[in-house]
């Protein structure tokens, strides 16, 4: 999360926080579907499938090129002599070694999420190749390097930079100049300040809040999932709709524990053991598992992913089928709704590094990491596929996504060390990210550095609400495992905040560019 000290306490004895507008802003929307699925379900139905339609027929387009674009940008930046600009003052120091940094970055902007498709969405592009390689037969051995490299797009280097450089750039500089960390700031230099620090930076800030919150309520319910696939396991239950909610009950009560304690050691911590213990799951994958093969693989994956990038980061979202819509957009809606709030976080642990290494880190380094991983794992499941068929495609046909995961692991020499150890990384990725967020939620909207206990419980008891709401839905339309209705709600939450990462497109350079030049007569 953001360090406290940067934000401003602007609460006061005659405007406490919960009289605050991004608090209604924020919680408005929430509560008011929380009310209309406890009344309505149906009518909840309807808007988040016909609202996901619609978002991305209208959006997907502009979101296809936004993205490359500030890619683009970013590196531009991080290649020209401008990339020696320090974050934080010339004279910053960074507070973490650099494998911490990594380590938290990797752990919080990855969160949940990428646990739970690294093993689950290389194994549907194997099965069913994507438009962009519609001539490779599904489910055989040349399924393998397009599978991956299209589960590289989503996971690699437009994604990263989507979610932490223009955005952290801009509010990195901004914060300099004395303005706060909130996604408000991201307007400073654009809009007239009366109308940023007046209702139009609260609704900035709420509608940001709402669309971190949708986001961070999607990983908790892929892990939710996850974790009630494999208690169903266990004699005496079954992966049902009531042992869902149980599971979400049980994690909410944790990172809620945790939130409104307000130990912040405790992300460093959980960061650091999430990549010591995905280090050992990886070399275990590498040694117990084809390792030689995924390594053939990985390279010859990652080169079609480089060759084809443009092609496939452009292409038309009027594919057949949806397609585009259906995955591409949908993480582009996924994390673009998370950008704000997870800029504000990355510009607080990364102060005292250069323009050079947040890009390298952000957009190049953490991004191969997650492409190794997604080898490591959805590649084992594809090999474990080839050697027997139906030995990982049943249990995903049965159990869908949430069922990849333990297929896969379950079939690996020492599956009762590595199974634990797999539920043991979904747990800890949900604390880190759902604590984060519930917290950092809770400084934008109060804009104390330190926020209330209250207001912390309130943002985590959101989360696990939201969630159990969004699997009911999924439960009633017959879809057992509610990924549609999460993918859904993330996609429409992301729309407000659309413009706040548009606009960083254009100042982060001008920004960057400003900073540099005022530096360089003392440089020289």
């Amino acid at each position: 999360m953001p360090d406290p000290s940067t934000l401003q306490d602007g609460a006061t004895e005659t405007n406490p926080w919960w009289r605050r507008r991004p608090l209604l802003i924020g919680a408005g929307p929430l509560l008011v579907f929380l009310v209309v699925a406890a009344i309505d379900l149906k009518l909840a139905e309807q808007f988040t499938s016909s609202g996901k339609a619609i978002v991305s027929n209208a959006l997907g387009g502009l979101w296809q090129w936004m993205v490359l674009l500030l890619f683009v940008i970013a590196i531009v930046l991080a290649l020209s002599p401008i990339g020696s600009l320090r974050l934080g003052g010339a004279d910053a120091k960074p507070s973490l070694k650099f494998f911490d940094w990594c380590a938290v970055l990797i752990c919080t902007l990855l969160a949940g999420g990428g646990v739970f498709w690294s093993a689950a969405e290389p194994l549907f592009h194997f099965r069913t190749p994507a438009p962009y390689f519609a001539g490779v037969e599904g489910s055989t051995a040349a399924a393998v390097d397009p599978s991956l490299a299209v589960s590289f797009l989503h996971w690699g280097f437009l994604a990263w930079a989507l979610v932490a450089t223009t955005v952290t750039i801009t509010l990195s500089i901004q914060e300099q100049r004395g303005e706060p960390l909130r996604p408000r700031t991201l307007l400073v230099g654009i809009l007239p300040s009366g109308w940023v620090e007046g209702p139009l930076g609260d609704l900035a800030d709420g509608l940001s809040v709402v669309a971190a919150i949708a986001g961070t309520v999607g990983p908790l319910g892929f892990l939710s999932l996850q974790l009630s696939n494999a208690a169903g396991m266990l004699p005496g239950f079954s992966d049902s709709a009531g042992l869902q909610s149980l599971v979400v009950v049980l994690l909410t009560a944790v990172f809620a524990t945790s939130t409104v304690s307000g130990i912040q050691r405790g992300i460093k911590w959980l960061s650091e053991l999430n990549v010591w213990l995905t280090l050992g799951l990886a070399a275990a994958l590498l040694l117990l598992g084809p390792g030689i093969w995924l390594i053939q693989h990985f390279l010859s994956a990652f080169g079609l992913y480089l060759i084809n990038l443009p092609g496939m980061a452009l292409a038309a979202n009027s594919s057949p089928g949806n397609w585009v819509n259906g995955w591409t957009v949908f993480y582009w809606g996924w994390f673009l709704g998370y950008a704000p709030l997870m800029g504000l976080f990355t510009a607080g642990v990364s102060r005292g590094r250069t323009l050079r290494e947040l890009v390298l880190a952000v957009a190049i380094l953490c991004p191969i990491v997650t492409n190794i991983w997604f080898t490591l794992l959805g590649g084992s499941g594809m090999q474990l596929e080839l050697a027997n068929p139906g030995s990982i495609s049943g249990p995903l046909t049965a159990s869908g996504e949430s069922g990849a995961l333990l297929a896969i692991l379950g079939q690996l020499p020492l599956s009762w060390l590595l199974i634990p150890v797999g539920l043991v990384l979904v747990v800890l990725f949900m604390a880190t990210s759902a604590d984060s967020m519930s917290y950092a939620a809770a400084m934008v909207v109060s804009a104390q550095s330190t926020p209330p206990a209250l207001l912390r419980l309130f943002w985590a008891l959101m989360i696990g609400s939201l969630t159990l709401v969004l699997l009911r839905i999924g439960t009633s339309l017959g879809d057992n495992t509610s990924i549609n209705a999460l993918q859904a709600f993330i996609v429409i939450t992301a729309v407000p905040v659309t413009p706040l990462v548009l606009l960083s497109l254009w100042t982060a350079p001008r920004l960057a560019w400003k900073q540099w030049r005022q530096r360089q007569p003392a440089q020289g």
